[in-house]
């Protein structure tokens, strides 16, 4: 809840609570009614100051309650009966009730605050591969299109209001909505959410050339997934790129006003059909690689501040995948971490992919034991209505995906499990809200450890900082059984 969120309820509720302890009417003089304009005061100020939600609608009824309790009977000289006082203090008690749950269920969310010496500036790019022909629409002679955000380290100097969390992409609100199954109403408080990133801000000129990180963000959702990790990166001197991979995001719009929606996939959701399309988004992220070389030579603001020797990649669920795809196939990506994704795409090398890699993973997503609970709890009918597949398939499935998890950390590749976290603990969706939370879950803490091993992970690859950082995370929090594999 925002600060003056918790003032008005604090103040309205206990005005409330206060008028009817002293059954207080309105009088002959203006004096009696301060609770009335102290109420209504309350109100004006905090739409006035954070913005009207509908989260807060119950909260300002309450200056309509104030009103009528005011003047209701004021003129008639009744004998005070506690059993109607105890009846109106439970009703008041379950409004105040009702009043919390919408705030507290859908809060106004704070990202974490960018432990970096830089500030975070941000900068969209629409970009057409005129060499690949997109697949996935209606017209067969349309190119592939890519939306692109990036987060770089910006002059401090700087003075321009931070950027809102979708303000650059309102149609993900109706997306996100749709993914929870809720009205599209319910998300218009993500316009008050504020990041710690600024719009078309200066490139610092403290270091040049940065070392450049691609993020590929998971099936369906959007390039804005992370902002809780790449502000961070940003502000620690990478230049972040983030790619949405148009008909395989939630939702996508281009500058021209045309949206893209997530492609009606196939109830399949084996490892075959997700192998086949690996390649798209693969092609994706080499296409944005190539892109960049030109950035780095044309570009106002990023000419010759990329240093696309050091290139890393990571990214979440599918896009995990497809930065370790990314790391075995195209060479200049020489160190990529992997959040939760099973690995899909072209077999997984025998020996190890030969490059640094990192597998990140959810103790809920590698529990076995979790796994088969969650199978038990669903009939055969209901897994192939969700899934295409039945408990014995999907088990099957399921196996599979632990041993290629196995087989992608063999030869030396790093891995954490995190207890009390699941596939979405990876992205900004756990602080949406606490209904999306796994058991026990603390967002803050989780993405804490995240953002602490993933800007070791690529100091040490992309900037040759001391390797024995990563053990020392590993001591700080031996909870995530931080492991060296063989």
């Amino acid at each position: 809840m925002r600060n003056w969120e918790i003032v008005l309820i604090i103040v309205n509720f206990g005005l409330l609570y206060g008028v009817l302890i002293r059954r207080q009417k309105a009088g002959s003089t203006i004096r009696s009614l301060w609770p009335l304009f102290l109420g209504y005061t309350m109100v004006a100020g905090q739409i006035i100051i954070e913005g009207m939600s509908w989260r807060m609608i119950p909260a300002y009824f309450t200056i309509v309650l104030l009103t009528v309790y005011f003047y209701m009977g004021r003129n008639k000289v009744m004998r005070r009966k506690w059993s109607s006082v105890a009846t109106q203090f439970v009703l008041f008690t379950i409004f105040l009730i009702i009043s919390l749950i919408p705030p507290l269920v859908f809060p106004v969310f704070s990202l974490p605050e960018p432990t970096g010496d830089y500030s975070v500036g941000t900068v969209d790019y629409h970009w057409v591969d005129k060499n690949r022909t997109e697949t996935s629409g209606d017209d067969s002679s349309a190119k592939r299109e890519l939306m692109v955000k990036i987060w770089y380290p910006a002059s401090a100097e700087t003075e321009k209001p931070f950027n809102y969390y979708l303000d650059d992409v309102p149609e993900v609100r109706d997306t996100l909505a749709k993914q929870f199954n809720l009205p599209p109403f319910t998300m218009n408080h993500f316009d008050f959410v504020q990041t710690h990133s600024i719009t078309d801000s200066v490139l610092s000129q403290v270091q040049e050339p940065y070392p450049v990180l691609l993020f590929s963000h998971g099936f369906g959702v959007h390039r804005n997934q992370n902002i809780f990790q790449v502000e961070e990166l940003a502000s620690h001197g990478y230049i972040v790129v983030s790619i949405e991979h148009t008909y395989y995001a939630g939702v996508t719009t281009f500058p021209d006003g045309r949206t893209v929606e997530l492609i009606e996939k196939d109830q399949d959701i084996s490892t075959a059909v997700m192998d086949a399309i690996m390649p798209i988004w693969t092609a994706d992220a080499s296409f944005v690689l190539d892109q960049l070389e030109i950035l780095n030579k044309q570009d106002n603001r990023f000419s010759g501040k990329l240093d696309l020797e050091r290139v890393g990649m990571f990214g979440h669920s599918f896009g995990g995948a497809n930065a370790y795809q990314m790391l075995m196939k195209d060479k200049r990506v020489i160190a990529a971490i992997d959040m939760d994704g099973g690995l899909f795409g072209e077999p997984l090398p025998e020996n190890g992919v030969g490059k640094p890699f990192f597998l990140m993973t959810a103790d809920s997503t590698r529990n076995g034991e979790t796994v088969n609970k969650l199978l038990d709890s669903y009939s055969d009918q209901e897994l192939i209505q969700l899934m295409g597949m039945n408990k014995e398939a999907l088990q099957q499935y399921m196996d599979e995906i632990e041993a290629r998890f196995l087989k992608s950390v063999v030869g030396g590749g790093l891995s954490i499990v995190i207890p009390n976290a699941g596939h979405h603990s990876f992205t900004d969706s756990s602080l949406y809200s606490p209904l999306l939370l796994t058991k026990n879950e603390n967002p803050m803490y989780n993405h804490q450890v995240i953002n602490e091993f993933t800007l070791a992970f690529f100091n040490q690859h992309l900037k040759s900082a001391d390797e024995s950082i990563l053990t020392q995370l590993g001591q700080k929090y031996p909870e995530v059984d931080f492991t060296v594999n063989q």
